[in-house]
């Protein structure tokens, strides 16, 4: 408490703090004895709402100007990620419906991960216009380059090698696939872009433009008026009030907690405590006025990165009868099976107590008798001649 308590004790007229309160996660009862990730999904979060185009479209097909027209047009072409992007393939119909959606699409982010999120750039690295649809890979595309001749080998005597050798680069893009009803009619370079619009905006703006332009509009007003909201995200805080002054790390209540701090005096000084990803408090101070504290949510619901996932490793919790919950030692013996006679024992940490075997003593050392004989040490008495020995 140290840094934080003198600041706001010399600046109760000076000091401000942010803190927040969203989500507080509870540290387990036997935390000294179990670890534990909380690992927050952040594909699930306010998809920003769908809304069908309505782009009047002409009813001749294609004329092969027109295709040319539009490959040069889109090819490494470059906008913003509207709603987060699947490492996989997203279907958007011509004036139509988004394949998957809604929780079908939260699903296929879990299962695929995210290509891109809200806001995140998109390049257009390859386009396809087919019979009735018109196919986008942004970012390299899911797959990975040569997909099949990667796992084909030519050889002899010697060995084979593949056909193409692969880079070892793991796909980071995603798939759009503009769907039309019968055939891809004669469009513009512009309608194109209306109508993949829901999903990709192709106007010119700056990260935190496109970044707030996926928020809902109680969030995105308060981060272009630069202030912060308990229960925003940290990302949030960075695009409102840039990278902080200092950050401290410490506990309430036994539960750990991060704050940020903006400000020196004699300007207003802001605290902004963090619950994992989550701003749970807010503290403004500044000369000659009263300790400002906000610690109720303030976003208006917004569930953000949705649900957490409690994964624990180690030591299992201790059991309702008070036992340890130790791991025992892995073994491949059966259950009230004993251990073998001769079997190895357990490795001997430093500071226990040797329970080793002691090693049989060597035998006594031999050496010559005084007579030439070779004889026995400590049995001198019983000397055996070596010279003239009948074997």
């Amino acid at each position: 408490m140290g840094t934080r308590h003198r600041m706001r004790k010399a600046g109760q007229p000076l000091a401000l703090a942010v803190s927040a309160m969203g989500l507080v996660i509870g540290a387990p009862a036997f935390a000294q004895q179990t670890q534990v990730f909380i690992v927050e999904s952040e594909h699930q979060q306010n998809l920003p709402q769908f809304q069908p185009t309505h782009v009047n479209l002409d009813q001749r097909k294609l004329t092969t100007r027109g295709h040319r027209e539009l490959i040069l047009a889109f090819t490494a072409e470059q906008g913003f990620a509207r709603r987060p992007l699947p490492l996989g393939t997203v279907e958007l119909h011509a004036n139509g419906e988004l394949k998957p959606s809604g929780l079908d699409y939260e699903q296929s982010l879990q299962k695929h991960g995210i290509s891109s999120k809200a806001g995140d750039r998109l390049i257009i690295s390859d386009i396809k216009i087919e019979s009735d649809k018109i196919v986008f890979l942004f970012n390299g595309g899911p797959d990975k380059k040569h997909k099949y001749l990667r796992h084909i080998e030519i050889g002899g005597g010697m060995g084979s090698s593949p056909i193409v050798q692969d880079d070892g680069q793991e796909p980071v893009g995603s798939r759009l696939t503009l769907v039309f009803d019968k055939y891809v009619p004669e469009m513009t370079p512009d309608q194109v872009r209306a109508l993949i619009q829901p999903v990709m905006d192709f106007n010119v703006k700056t990260p935190l433009e496109a970044y707030v332009d996926t928020l809902p509009p109680q969030l995105k007003e308060a981060i272009l008026n630069h202030h912060v909201l308990v229960g925003m995200e940290k990302k949030m805080v960075i695009y409102a009030l840039g990278q902080p002054h200092d950050k401290t790390r410490e506990e309430e209540n036994g539960i750990p907690f991060e704050e940020w701090i903006y400000g020196e005096a004699p300007q207003p000084t802001q605290f902004v405590r963090f619950s994992g990803n989550r701003v749970v408090r807010v503290e403004v101070a500044a000369v000659g006025q009263d300790l400002v504290v906000r610690n109720q949510d303030e976003t208006g619901g917004y569930t953000g990165s949705g649900n957490t996932h409690e994964v624990k490793m180690g030591d299992a919790a201790p059991s309702a009868d008070g036992g340890s919950g130790k791991r025992k030692a892995p073994s491949l013996r059966l259950p009230g099976e004993e251990q073998l006679p001769g079997a190895s024992q357990p490795v001997q940490m430093p500071g226990q107590p040797d329970t080793k075997p002691q090693p049989i003593p060597a035998p006594p050392s031999s050496a010559p008798g005084e007579n030439g004989h070779w004889s026995t040490a400590g049995n001198s008495g019983n000397a055996i001649p070596w010279a003239g020995r009948q074997s």
